[in-house]
């Protein structure tokens, strides 16, 4: 039968339950690389099993394999005929790695990616070698076929390579296929750096692995290149190149020009996912599962908007009859109130069914933390906290890649080798907190790591041996400042390149990315003591109470959440306290600050007479209270805050929202605001 399409109600139920049970195996995998558990054993078990009865459902041979692999692989670790330790947990991994990879293309294009069938029989073999007995032959395994290439036949990418060299060497050739992931610059790596490292390279193809999006939409942090290549390099030296990204590379070895012409060579069985999935992947349909009850919520809340607006459409017809405005005034102001209080509990409402757990997020993390460590030959522990805190959907999904980095980061610079650790009176063993917690509409996602922590001195060094900043300004930076700079582009703290890191790509793109979602990034630390990196989130798009200020001829929107009061204060009570203009307030002395002054802006002459009145908005900063004068006060709005990645790269300002007339308003974070005057890093 033909592969189902992706609309199919059975493929579309598949897709959901194989994301769930994928990333419950993998969690649980992880749990039996620390300390094996029959119990958790047993789930993964069932977990596989259960993936393998949907799969069977469809005619998808190569998923089916691994799968059936898999099953036999931990049914005979629970039957004590294999050892439950770090070969089963790797095999099983890579097999779900596969099936969460070849879900997300089922779930884009109806159908499994071309290069499924050799990465089945990779992982197949690596099954068989498991349960192969000392000295004997593997257990019975299934294979997985290869349709659609007979054994032998050149890729076509290689073919291309070939034909475009003027002369062939005598001698073997190795073509690679690499095509980087799209986080590949969180990840540290460097696809071009890799290519420069191969001394015998002949041809180098360049491509765009997938059609490029409308320039607008561009994202600048994202790769999209395809490289194949031919090299005089051995396969054992092109593979020590690309060991850290053999998930997304195929290589094939070229015999020389007389062997060839008995036999063609065959490609090895290594295939990048990145590739098989990157024409269809971005297209998935994303789909929600909401509570039925909140779907009855929003039907209640859209009748009663419907009965008052019946309502409002009443009045409006007796005031077109000619009725007296004065007795129609009640019953308008009333429809207006009720259909303001309902339009924000359907927006709430509707704004509530994106809210997802982080626990989806943060789930993902221990496996590369796992594998990084490994590479680095660290010992490292990630606990996870907050994982039941709520966030928008697409912020969820963009946290990722940010996220990522900087536990690469937590883990190559944070940690210290065990030896060092241990000299410096610490536990061999290193700890990163990954947490999130609800702060108002905000949500703050941290990153914590007991490492070595940042050396400003070494920072500032750093800076000005690269010279991202003149040695005026460099000298006046107080500590923060410095510790900041770790996010100018280019910069990095690694004495050399590595396998991880230390190629000065990445720390920027975090804040970009960041900024992206509405949020703001700062850092924390203390040398020999660890580091601290927070994402200041917006939990959703909400309605904002705003109050709406003016400087000069123009309006800005303060959140009233922020706001402790409004006065109207003397000017001959304000004055130089020794740290700024000041004034006292309930008898407590609060500073003084000018919206113009903040924002870089005009306003309007201050009076000159000492008994003239300046309107202060006072705004609570935590235990803090600052006032900051404006111009006039402008009233108040309810408005839907929308971040936009034009303007949040500006400080202070926290986004936008519409005016009653149609008027765009820019709605100010305060702070940001207070932040920049005092010199405290504008993130």
């Amino acid at each position: 039968m033909p592969d189902a399409l992706p609309t199919d109600d059975l493929v579309a139920d598949f897709v959901a339950e194989a994301r769930e049970l994928v990333q419950a195996a993998a969690e649980d995998l992880l749990a039996l690389d620390g300390a094996p558990d029959p119990a958790v054993l047993n789930r993964v078990f069932r977990s596989v099993h259960t993936l393998k009865g949907s799969a069977a459902l469809f005619d998808w041979p190569d998923m089916l394999a691994v799968l059936h692999a898999a099953e036999d692989g931990l049914d005979a670790a629970r039957a004590g005929r294999l050892r439950t330790g770090p070969g089963l947990v790797d095999a099983s991994l890579a097999a779900l790695d596969a099936t969460a990879r070849w879900t997300e293309a089922v779930a884009a294009t109806g159908a499994l990616p071309v290069g499924a069938a050799a990465e089945s029989a990779r992982i197949v073999e690596s099954y068989r070698s498991l349960l192969a007995p000392a000295g004997g032959t593997p257990d019975a395994v299934p294979a997985s076929p290869m349709p659609g290439r007979a054994p032998g036949v050149l890729p076509d990418w290689a073919a291309d390579l070939l034909a475009d060299l003027r002369e062939r060497p005598d001698g073997a050739l190795t073509a690679v296929r690499y095509v980087p992931r799209a986080d590949c610059f969180f990840a540290g790596d460097d696809p071009l750096g890799l290519v420069r490292r191969l001394p015998g390279l002949l041809a180098l193809h360049l491509a765009p692995a997938a059609p490029w999006p409308p320039a607008e939409t561009i994202d600048v942090f994202a790769c999209n290149l395809a490289v194949a290549l031919l090299t005089t390099d051995p396969r054992a030296e092109v593979d020590a190149v690309f060991r850290l990204v053999r998930d997304q590379v195929t290589v094939a070895t070229l015999p020389p020009p007389a062997a060839a012409k008995d036999s063609e060579p065959a490609p090895d069985p290594e295939t990048s996912p990145a590739a098989d999935t990157a024409s269809g992947a971005d297209t998935a349909h994303k789909t929600l599962r909401v509570d039925a009850g909140r779907i009855e919520a929003l039907v209640a809340l859209a009748d009663d908007l419907a009965a008052a607006r019946t309502a409002l459409g009443a009045a409006v017809a007796q005031a077109a009859t000619g009725a007296d405005l004065a007795d129609l005034l009640p019953a308008l102001r009333a429809s207006d109130e009720r259909i303001g209080r309902l339009s924000a509990e359907l927006h709430r409402e509707a704004v509530g069914l994106r809210l997802q757990p982080l626990a989806r997020v943060f789930r993902r993390f221990p496996r590369p933390l796992r594998d990084i460590a490994r590479v680095l030959g660290k010992e490292v522990t990630l606990t996870l906290e907050g994982e039941a805190t709520d966030i928008d959907r697409d912020v969820a999904e963009g946290l990722f890649e940010p996220l990522l980095h900087l536990l690469r980061n937590a883990v190559d610079h944070g940690i210290e080798p065990p030896e060092a650790r241990t000299r410096a009176g610490k536990p061999a063993g290193g700890r990163i907190v990954l947490r999130a917690e609800s702060r108002g509409e905000r949500v703050v996602v941290s990153v914590a790591d007991d490492g070595r922590g940042l050396d400003p001195a070494f920072i500032r060094a750093r800076a000005a041996a690269r010279g991202l900043l003149a040695p005026a300004a460099l000298a006046a930076l107080d500590e923060a400042g410095v510790i900041d700079l770790i996010f100018a582009p280019g910069f990095s703290t690694a004495a050399e390149v590595g396998a991880v890191s230390g190629r000065g790509v990445g720390m920027d793109a975090v804040r970009e990315a960041v900024t992206r979602l509405g949020g703001r990034c700062t850092v924390e630390s203390r040398a020999g003591a660890g580091t601290t990196v927070r994402l200041a989130l917006p939990r959703a798009q909400s309605l904002a109470r705003l109050l709406l200020v003016g400087v000069g001829p123009e309006l800005y929107g303060l959140p009233m959440e922020a706001v402790d009061e409004l006065a109207r204060v003397k000017r001959e009570r304000i004055g130089d306290h020794g740290l700024g203009a000041a004034t006292i307030l309930r008898d407590r002395t609060v500073p003084v600050l000018h919206l113009a002054t903040l924002l870089d802006l005009p306003g309007e002459a201050a009076p000159t007479t000492p008994s003239a009145a300046a309107q202060l908005v006072v705004l609570r900063l935590g235990d803090e209270r600052v006032a900051i004068e404006v111009d006039r006060f402008a009233g108040r709005l309810d408005g839907l805050v929308r971040p936009l990645p034009g303007l949040a790269a500006l400080p202070g300002l926290a986004g936008t929202t519409l005016t009653g007339d149609g008027r765009v308003l820019l709605v100010l974070d305060p702070d940001t605001v207070i932040g920049r005057e005092r010199g405290e890093g504008t993130p």
